[in-house]
């Protein structure tokens, strides 16, 4: 029993504009190599970009798990090129293959609240700040997540996961 909240249609009509509604399907939203700034081509059409990028913005209230790609991609978005472009468009595969995955609010008897953290210290290649996630469930629903680099720069791995602990526990409070 429960209420699952999906964006079926919304995600067709992301894919289809993009040219991507017959792309084949992939198991991850981001590729497995890290995304730096590079010298490269740039994007021939950026209105098509931001779009899809905005569109992003709006799935994820429902779509935790593309969070992190959609935040990394829009800081870059004021130098689009083509390398940035092909990212995107594994974003788009990526929906495509969970298209009818949702998000699952249930009933539980339970009120305890769990916060799960983690953190990759030094994990941005750009600029070497650490990566932290955090997700906080109420019961078995998920209330709040938060994925992104941290503002500031930690001197450990111990040091950068205190602080998504930190503002894990916040979130909580």
């Amino acid at each position: 029993m429960g209420l699952m909240l999906r964006q079926y249609k919304y995600i067709l009509d992301i894919l289809h504009p993009a040219g991507m509604s017959f792309c084949k399907p992939v198991d991850t939203s981001i590729s497995t190599s890290k995304v730096t700034v590079m010298l490269n081509y740039l994007f021939s059409d950026p209105t098509k970009f931001h779009q899809i990028i905005s569109a992003f913005q709006y799935l994820i209230f429902t779509r935790p798990d593309i969070y992190f790609a959609v935040n990394k991609f829009c800081q870059f978005m004021h130098a689009l090129t083509d390398i940035y472009w092909a990212a995107v468009k594994c974003i788009l595969c990526y929906l495509k293959s969970m298209i009818s995955f949702g998000f699952h609010i249930t009933r539980s008897s339970s009120f305890t609240l769990h916060n799960f953290t983690d953190a990759d210290w030094a994990g941005s290649v750009d600029d070497h700040n650490s990566i932290g996630d955090y997700l906080v469930f109420f019961g078995n629903t998920l209330i709040s997540w938060k994925s992104g680099k941290q503002r500031t720069v930690t001197r450990s791995s111990i040091k950068a996961k205190y602080k998504v602990l930190a503002n894990g526990t916040i979130e909580v409070l």
